[in-house]
C-alpha cells in the first residue's frame, strides 16, 4: 500500500513559505538606510523617506529629513553646528544629487533647533522660523548660550566649551507669525507649522507631515526615557502641558512623533512629557 507523501510536500512548501516571508521582511528593514558620519553625527532612516539625524553636541539632538513626493526635502530643525549640518548637505547632494530642494524650518531659537543655519542659507537653502525665535535670538541667546556653558563645565571638555562661546548664530530667512498656522505645499503633500502655545520654550513650534503621519514634536515633546524636563529657563511649565494638550488634540491621528532627544515613539510621548512636567514643575 503506498504511502500518502502529499501531507510531507505540504509541510515541505509551508515551511518554506515562511523562510521565504521571513527573508523578505528582513531584507525590507535591512534596506532602510543608516550613516554614522562621526562619532558625533549619524543618520538613520526611521520610515520609508524619513531619516532622523542624531547630532551629539555634547548631549543628543534630533533633527529630521523628510523626502517629498516631488523629490523636495524638508528638513526640519538642524545639527548643532554648520560643520556637522555641512556633512548631512553632503550627504544628501552626493545621494539625491545637486537639483534637489531642500526647506529648512527651525522650531525654535536654541543651539539644537538652528545652529547650523548659517550652512544651508550658504547654500540658498530657505530657512523659515517664526518672528519670536527672531525676537529671542537677539534677546535671549546670548544669556542662554552662558547657562548652558555652566553644564559643559562638568564634563571638561574644551572643545565644546570654546564653540559654545564663541557660537554665532544665523536667523531665519522666512519669517512668520509665530500666532498664524503655516501651510507649505509639496507636491500633493502639505507640511503643517503650528504653535500651541508656551512650552519647552515660547517660540517652540511643531511640524506635521499629514501624508505619513509623521509629527516632529522637537524640544515640548520628551522621549519615553526621559525623567527629566532638562533646561527650562527660556520656558513656561505652567503652560507646557496645556499646550501639549492642544497638540495631541490636533494631531491624534500622528502615528510616529519625534522628540527633541531621544528615539521617535507615537502620541504618547505626548502623555508622558505631560507626566513628567507635573512631575518635575517644582523643582
Amino acid at each position: 500500500m503506498k504511502k500518502n507523501k502529499r501531507p510531507l510536500i505540504y509541510l515541505i512548501l509551508l515551511v518554506l513559505s515562511l523562510f521565504l516571508i521571513t527573508c523578505s521582511c528582513e531584507t525590507e528593514s535591512n534596506n532602510l538606510i543608516k550613516v554614522d558620519f562621526t562619532d558625533e553625527l549619524c543618520l538613520q532612516e526611521i520610515s520609508k523617506d524619513a531619516f532622523l539625524i542624531t547630532h551629539s553636541y555634547p548631549w543628543p539632538g534630533n533633527s529630521l529629513l523628510i523626502r517629498m513626493d516631488n523629490s523636495d526635502f524638508i528638513w526640519i530643525d538642524t545639527p548643532y553646528t554648520p560643520e556637522a549640518t555641512a556633512c548631512v548637505l553632503d550627504w544628501l547632494y552626493d545621494t539625491y544629487g545637486t537639483e534637489i530642494k531642500i526647506t529648512e524650518i527651525n522650531t525654535g531659537f536654541h543651539i539644537d533647533n538652528l545652529g547650523g543655519n548659517s550652512e544651508l542659507i550658504k547654500n540658498n537653502i530657505p530657512v523659515y522660523g517664526s518672528q519670536l525665535t527672531c525676537e529671542l535670538l537677539r534677546t535671549r541667546s546670548k544669556e542662554t548660550m552662558s547657562e548652558i556653558q555652566k553644564w559643559l563645565v562638568p564634563l571638561e571638555d574644551k572643545k565644546y566649551l570654546d564653540k559654545y562661546a564663541s557660537f554665532e548664530f544665523a536667523e531665519p530667512t522666512h519669517i512668520f507669525d509665530i500666532n498664524n498656522e503655516q501651510i507649505l505645499n509639496f507636491g500633493k503633500e502639505t507640511v503643517e507649522i503650528y504653535y500651541p502655545g508656551p512650552t519647552h520654550t515660547y517660540d517652540n513650534i511643531v511640524v506635521y507631515v499629514a501624508s505619513k503621519k509623521m509629527l516632529f514634536g522637537g524640544c515640548m515633546v520628551l522621549s519615553s526615557d526621559a525623567e527629566k524636563l532638562g533646561f527650562i529657563k527660556d520656558g513656561n511649565v505652567e503652560e507646557w502641558p496645556l499646550s501639549l494638550g492642544r497638540v495631541m488634540e490636533k494631531y491624534k491621528n500622528a502615528e510616529i512623533v519625534v522628540p527633541g532627544h531621544g528615539n521617535p515613539g507615537d502620541i504618547s510621548l505626548i502623555e508622558h512629557t505631560i507626566t513628567v512636567i507635573n512631575e518635575n514643575k517644582n523643582n
